[in-house]
C-alpha cells in the first residue's frame, strides 16, 4: 500500500519528526514515492544517525558529526564490514610482537561489534545485542582468555541475546579500566567485573538511590554514564570507579580488588559513594519545563584518572577533584574568552579537552598534584597550569583520543588514526611497526646510542609538524617500510653517505625524506579507476573508534576488502604463491626461488649521493616531489636488468643514471 499523499505533502520539519519512528524499510519506501522525496530525504543524516546509534549501540561522540551520506553508508556497512584491529604488546611489557595493526578473530556468534576497549592486559568488545566479550585477563598474573569469552551475570539474571532481550543484562555503555570493567544496562543497573572467570555483580549505593526501568535522562536517580578508573603504579594503590547520576552528580568509589564474597542473593554490592559537590545540576530541556541553572553550570563530561576526576561544565570551565581528599579546584588556563569547551577524554594520568573551534588541549596529573583544600566549587580555588597543544592535534578534526600508559591515539573525522608518544619507550605501541626497522622512516631516532636499550624519540622537526602521522592498516605498507630498511642498511657498505646523512638529518635530508614517506603512504590508494569503485567515500580502511590501555591499542575499522585488494594489486608486480611472509625478516627469498609476492617498490634503490664539501648530501640535488615509494623516480629499474655492456646507453635514454642519481631525460623513454 502506497503512503498517503497527505503525508508526502507535509512540511519538511514535520517529516523530520516522523522519520525516527519509521523502520528502515518503511523510511526507504516513503522516500521512493517521488523524486523529491528520494533526492531530499533518502540519505538524511537526521534519520540515519538515530537509526545507526539505536541499531548498533555505537557510542555517542559529541564531536562525531558525519554528513548525511556518511551516516547512510555507516548504517549499511557496520553489520558486514566492521573489523577489529589490535597492535602493541598486551602483556604489560614492550616486547617485539604485535607492532603492526592486525585483525583480531572474533567468535561467529558475535555479529556486530559496537564498541571496543582495552584494559592493561585485556581487550573487550560490546556487541549490538548488548553483550560484553573479553580476551586476555583483567589482572596480570591471572589465567587469561585466549579467545573472546562473554562476561557472565549472577545466576538470577538471564543474559540478553538476539532472540530474547533482557533489559537488566543488555549493556548500553561500558568502560574498561586497567583492572576492571563497568557496564550500564538498559534498565539502569551498574555491573562490575574484576575477574573475567567470575560472574559480575551489581553496584548500588547506601547514600544514593538508583532509578531502574526505562531510562529517562531527566529523572532523578537515572545513571547516565559509568567510568572505570585506570592506574599503572603500585598494585596496592586504590583504583576508583565512577558514575554520573541525574540529580546527584558525579559519584566515585574505590574499586574492589576482587569479586566480593559478601554479595546479596541478587549479586549486589552496596558502596558508600563520594559525591563531587556542584555537579548535580541538569537543565530540563523538555517543553514548558526548565530548572534554574546551577551557578557553577552543568557537567558536560568527565574523566577518571589515577588520582583525579577532571570535568568540564557548560560555563566553559574545567575542574579537577582529588580522589583521596575530595578537594576540587578550577583549571583556569583551559578557559579563554570565546573558547567553548565541548568534550573531555582521558585515562591514567592524562586528559584532553576539546573546544568547538577544533583545539585539543592536553593536561596531566603531574601538573595538578597539589589541589588546595576546597569543600565545594563555590570557593575560588584555582590551579594555574598551562595546557599543552601539540600542533598535529590542532584543527585536524579530532573526534576522540585514547590514552595508554605511554602513548595515545587520536581518531580523526576522516576515519584515520594518528599516533602520539607520551614516553620514549612507547614506539612499539604506536602501530608504526618495529622500532629497529621502521623508526627512521616515521621520523623517530634512538634517544641515546650509548644506552644498552635505547628508546625512540621524535626528531624535533616532527614534534613541530602540524601534519598528523597516521597508523596504516595495509599489510603491504609494512613490507614496503621493511624493504626500505633493508636497502638503507645495505648502503652502509655501498654508499654510507645516505645512511649517515639520513640518521643525522644532515641539511634536512631526513625531514624531506620523511615527508615523502608520509605522502606516499597517505596516497597509497589514489588511483582514479580504484576511486570509481568507492561510492561511499570511506576508502579501503575507515576507523570508527579507537581505544588504548597499557601499551596496546584496538580500533574498529570498516574494511572494504574488494577495494583493499584492488589497491594492493596496483602495487604488486607479480604474484607467485600470493602468500605474504609472516615476518619481515623472511621476505628475502632463498637463492633460486621466486618471492611469494614481488612489489613495484622492489624496483627502486637509493641513488649514489651527491656530497657537499663537508661530506653531507645536498637535498637540493633531488626532486623530492616526484619520489615514489621513498626513492627518486630516476632510480627505478626494470624487472629484467640490461646487461652491463648495454646498460649505459639504454638507461640514459630511460631516464636513469646509475653513476650519479640525477634525473636524466624522460622516464621509461625508449628508442
Amino acid at each position: 500500500m502506497s503512503p498517503s499523499p497527505i503525508l508526502v505533502d507535509l512540511p519538511d520539519d514535520i517529516l523530520y519528526l516522523i522519520f525516527p519512528f519509521l523502520e528502515p524499510w518503511e523510511f526507504l519506501s516513503l522516500c521512493a514515492v517521488n523524486r523529491h522525496m528520494h533526492t531530499k530525504f533518502q540519505k538524511a543524516s537526521g534519520y540515519w544517525r538515530v537509526r545507526t546509534l539505536k541499531t548498533f549501540r555505537v557510542p555517542v561522540r559529541p564531536l562525531f558529526h558525519p554528513d548525511g551520506l556518511r551516516w547512510y553508508w555507516l548504517y549499511k556497512t557496520l553489520s558486514t564490514k566492521t573489523r577489529l584491529y589490535r597492535w602493541g604488546p598486551s602483556d604489560g611489557s614492550y616486547s617485539m610482537t604485535g607492532q603492526w595493526p592486525a585483525k583480531m578473530k572474533t567468535p561467529r556468534e558475535i555479529a556486530n561489534v559496537a564498541d571496543a576497549q582495552c584494559g592493561e592486559w585485556s581487550t573487550s568488545i560490546l556487541t549490538s545485542d548488548g553483550n560484553i566479550y573479553l580476551k586476555g585477563a583483567l589482572r596480570l598474573h591471572w589465567s587469561p582468555n585466549f579467545d573472546f569469552q562473554t562476561l557472565e551475570f549472577p545466576a538470577g539474571f538471564r543474559p540478553t541475546s538476539r532472540d530474547l532481550y533482557e533489559p537488566a543484562t543488555a549493556i548500553s555503555q561500558f568502560s574498561s579500566g586497567s583492572t576492571g570493567i563497568l557496564g550500564l544496562s538498559d534498565d539502569g543497573r551498574i555491573w562490575c567485573w574484576n575477574d573475567q572467570s567470575m560472574p559480575g555483580y551489581q553496584i548500588q549505593f547506601a547514600n544514593v538511590d538508583i532509578a531502574f526501568g526505562p531510562q529517562d535522562l531527566s529523572r532523578p536517580g537515572t545513571v547516565t554514564k559509568v567510568v572505570c578508573g585506570s592506574k599503572y603504579d603500585s598494585v596496592f594503590d586504590p583504583t576508583y570507579d565512577s558514575a554520573y547520576v541525574t540529580g546527584t552528580g558525579i559519584l566515585y568509589w574505590e574499586q574492589p580488588w576482587e569479586t566480593p564474597s559478601d554479595l546479596t542473593d541478587d549479586g549486589v554490592l552496596t558502596e558508600l559513594a563520594s559525591i563531587i559537590p556542584g555537579t548535580s545540576s541538569r537543565l530540563r530541556r523538555s517543553l514548558g519545563s526548565t530548572e534554574v541553572a546551577h551557578p557553577m553550570g552543568e557537567v558536560i563530561n568527565y574523566v577518571v584518572l589515577k588520582e583525579h576526576i577532571v570535568f568540564i561544565k557548560d560555563t566553559n570551565k574545567a575542574f579537577a577533584t582529588q580522589l583521596d581528599t575530595g578537594a576540587t579546584a578550577e583549571l583556569p588556563k583551559f578557559s579563554a574568552p570565546g573558547r567553548i569547551l565541548v568534550d573531555i577524554q582521558g585515562a591514567y594520568g592524562n586528559f584532553a579537552v576539546f573546544t568547538a573551534s577544533g583545539e585539543v588541549l592536553l593536561g596531566n596529573t603531574a601538573t595538578i598534584q597539589r589541589i588546595p583544600i576546597s569543600p565545594s566549587l563555590y570557593e575560588n580555588s584555582e590551579i594555574d597550569i598551562e595546557p599543552s597543544a601539540p600542533p598535529s592535534l590542532q584543527h585536524t578534526d579530532v573526534v576522540a583520543i585514547a590514552f595508554g600508559r605511554c602513548h595515545c591515539h587520536a581518531l580523526h573525522a576522516n576515519g584515520k588514526i594518528s599516533a602520539h608518544v607520551l614516553d620514549p619507550r612507547a614506539f612499539e605501541a604506536l602501530g608504526f611497526g618495529s622500532r629497529s626497522l621502521m623508526a627512521p622512516f616515521r621520523s623517530f631516532k634512538d634517544s641515546d646510542a650509548r644506552q644498552l636499550c635505547p628508546h625512540a624519540v621524535k626528531y624535533p622537526f616532527a614534534e613541530k609538524s602540524s601534519s598528523p602521522q597516521y597508523v596504516w592498516f595495509e599489510p603491504e605498507k609494512e613490507q614496503w617500510l621493511g624493504y626500505l630498511s633493508r636497502r638503507l642498511a645495505m648502503t652502509l657498505a655501498n654508499s654510507p653517505g645516505w645512511y649517515e646523512c639520513l640518521t643525522l638529518n644532515s641539511r634536512g635530508l631526513l625531514e624531506n625524506y620523511s615527508k615523502c614517506i608520509e605522502r606516499q603512504g597517505e596516497t597509497w590508494g589514489d588511483f582514479p579507476e580504484v576511486k570509481e569503485q568507492d561510492p561511499d567515500g570511506l576508502g579501503a580502511y575507515f576507523a570508527i573508534s579507537i581505544a588504548a590501555g597499557g601499551s596496546q591499542s584496538v580500533a574498529l575499522v570498516l574494511v572494504n576488502d574488494d577495494l583493499a585488494k584492488q589497491i594492493k594489486d596496483k602495487h604488486v608486480l607479480e604474484y607467485n604463491s600470493g602468500i605474504e611472509p609472516w615476518h619481515l625478516l623472511l621476505t628475502e627469498s632463498p637463492p633460486g626461488k621466486a618471492p611469494p609476492i614481488k612489489y613495484h617498490f622492489e624496483l627502486g634503490d637509493f641513488p649514489v649521493p651527491h656530497l657537499s664539501e663537508t661530506g653531507d648530501i645536498d637535498p637540493n640535488r633531488y626532486d623530492f616531489s616526484t619520489w615514489k615509494y621513498g626513492f627518486p623516480e630516476d632510480c627505478f629499474r626494470t624487472p629484467n636488468r640490461l646487461p652491463p655492456e648495454a646498460r649505459d646507453d639504454r638507461e640514459w635514454e630511460m631516464g636513469f643514471n646509475w653513476n650519479c642519481g640525477e634525473p636524466r631525460g624522460n622516464k621509461y623513454k625508449t628508442r
